[in-house]
Order: C-alpha cells, then sequence, then structure tokens
C-alpha cells in the first residue's frame, strides 16, 4: 500500500488578524506530518468534500471575559457547511488576555452538525508557539490515524 498524504482545509474568522498569527505556523506544522493544507476565511467559504479533515479558527474578542460566542462568520460558516456531518474537525482559537469560553461554544455548534470534533486548542496572541505542536500531532493521531 503506498503512502497518500491526506488533505486538511484549515478556515478561519480573519476579524482583527488574530487567527492569521497562528496559521503559518500551524500550516507548517501539519506539511512536516504529511498533510496537504488549503486556507480559506470563512468570508470565502468552500467545497468540504475533498478534504478529510478541517481546522476552524475563530478569534476571541476583547478581553475574552464577556461574549462567550464564536464569531458570526464562524456560525454562519457552520450552519451552511454542506457535508460538515461527514468530517472529522480541529478547532482553534486565539485571544489577547483570556481564552473564555468559546471553545466550549464552538465545540456544540459543531457537534450539533454532526461532525467530531477530534482536539480544540487556545493559542496566546502574544506566546502562541505555547502548544503550537498540540493541535497539528492530534491532528495527525485522531484524522490521519482515525
Amino acid at each position: 500500500m503506498s503512502f497518500k498524504r491526506l488533505r486538511l482545509l484549515i478556515a478561519y474568522d480573519p476579524e482583527q488578524g488574530l487567527c492569521e498569527r497562528v496559521i503559518p505556523r500551524m500550516k507548517e506544522l501539519l506539511l512536516n506530518r504529511a498533510f496537504d493544507v488549503d486556507v480559506v476565511t470563512f468570508v470565502e467559504g468552500a467545497d468540504l468534500s475533498p478534504y478529510r479533515g478541517l481546522i476552524l479558527g475563530s478569534p476571541v474578542r476583547g478581553l475574552g471575559l464577556r461574549g462567550d460566542q464564536p464569531s458570526e462568520a464562524f456560525q454562519k460558516f457552520v450552519a451552511d457547511s454542506e457535508g460538515l456531518d461527514e468530517k472529522r474537525v480541529a478547532l482553534f482559537t486565539v485571544y489577547n488576555l483570556r481564552p473564555g469560553r468559546i471553545l466550549a461554544r464552538m465545540r456544540e455548534q459543531v457537534e450539533a452538525r454532526g461532525a467530531q470534533v477530534v482536539v480544540a486548542a487556545a493559542y496566546n496572541r502574544f506566546r502562541s508557539q505555547e502548544g503550537e505542536h498540540v493541535l497539528p500531532a492530534e491532528c495527525m493521531v485522531r484524522i490521519r490515524g482515525g
């Protein structure tokens, strides 16, 4: 049996530019784990059918003290995406001060659509390299291996 690179899609909300801070390194780590990775914003949207798994990101607005809902763009993408129920999904947020409860809300919304959440990670805007390996490693185990 020959080895096959699997395709992943990173889709994110570009609001505040927070997610863009972690995506280049995340993509690099995923490429090193034998994934082919495409990146789009929620606004651009995408056909999910070619992808084995998805990585969805939302910024944490403000200081993470109030407003525990993911961005409207995230919610619309999840609600409108055809075939989401067939995917394994990794979630991430990028925060300024506190991660808040947005990851839990993101998980609820994705699972309500029938998708399996395999990992959720919060990145600190100022120390995004801390734990940066966790999401790509879990994708390797739970998306590639599963």
